[in-house]
């Protein structure tokens, strides 16, 4: 199933959420965010504060990084 994050800020405060792809069309129909919201095509600043009322809608699954140990070890 496709996950759907938005990511928005609105008075200086910067949220995340997840949704299906459903739950956010419904949300958008909805007008969730509010009337006359647009969503970025691109990301040209990375501070959310001069986004305006802007969304930005990623599809994809969150990754956490696994650490790779490398050991080296000699004896003559």
């Amino acid at each position: 199933m496709d996950k759907y994050f938005v990511i928005r800020n609105s008075d200086g405060d910067t949220t995340v959420a997840e949704f299906t792809k459903e739950k956010l069309l419904e949300a958008l129909e909805e007008n969730y965010w509010g009337v006359g919201i647009s969503a970025l095509t691109a990301i040209k600043e990375r501070d959310t504060n001069y986004w305006g009322e802007a969304i930005l809608i990623i599809k994809g699954s969150i990754v956490t990084p696994n650490a790779k140990e490398i050991v080296v070890k000699y004896d003559i």
